[in-house]
C-alpha cells in the first residue's frame, strides 16, 4: 500500500514538470541558463515535439475457448520403468507398472504394448515383459474403455543390453 502511494505522489510530481514552461536566459556571468523559474528579463521557449512517430494499433488476437477437461477421465502414467531408462540384462526381462489417478471403472481395461506388439491386456496395474530384444524400445500403456476406446495413453523410450559372455 505505501508503495502504490509513493509511486503516486511520484507520478504526480513528474506530470507536473511536464506542462511546466521552460525559460532561457543569459545570467551575470555570461553563462545561457535555463530553467523551469524565470527571471524578468526571461522569456518562454518552445520545444520541438519528441515523440514524432504515430501510435501503433496493436489489434488483440481472437481467443478460442479452451475445451471443456472431462474430469471423469483416468490418466494413467508409467511408473517404471522411467523414461529413457537403461536396461542392463534384457535377457532377464522387467515389470511394466502403471499409476492411475483414479480406480479402473467396471469395463475399463489397460493394455501394455511393446514396440507396437501387443504384450498384456488387463485390469492390472503391472505387466512383466520377459526377454526383451536389443536396442531401442518403446513401451506403451492405453487406457481403454468397455467399447476398446482410447481414454488415456503414456508411452516411454528404454535401452535394452544384453550381457556378453
Amino acid at each position: 500500500m505505501r508503495g502504490i502511494l509513493l509511486l503516486s505522489c511520484i507520478f504526480a510530481l513528474c506530470s507536473q514538470a511536464l506542462y511546466a514552461e521552460i525559460y532561457r536566459y543569459i545570467d551575470e556571468n555570461g553563462r545561457t541558463v535555463y530553467s523551469d523559474k524565470a527571471p524578468k528579463s526571461a522569456e518562454p521557449i518552445t520545444l520541438p515535439t519528441l515523440n514524432t512517430a504515430p501510435a501503433i494499433d496493436i489489434n488483440e488476437p481472437k481467443r478460442t475457448p479452451k475445451k471443456a477437461v472431462n474430469l471423469d477421465r483416468n490418466i494413467i502414467r508409467i511408473s517404471s520403468p522411467s523414461d529413457g531408462a537403461i536396461i542392463a540384462n534384457g535377457l532377464v526381462g522387467i515389470t511394466v507398472s502403471i499409476s492411475k489417478a483414479r480406480a479402473l471403472r467396471k469395463g475399463q481395461q489397460i493394455r501394455i504394448s511393446l514396440d507396437g506388439e501387443l504384450v498384456s491386456t488387463s485390469t492390472s496395474m503391472s505387466a512383466t515383459i520377459s526377454r526383451l530384444p536389443r536396442g531401442q524400445r518403446r513401451i506403451k500403456a492405453t487406457l481403454l474403455d468397455q467399447n476398446s476406446k482410447t481414454l488415456s495413453e503414456d508411452s516411454i523410450s528404454i535401452t535394452v543390453y544384453w550381457p556378453t559372455n
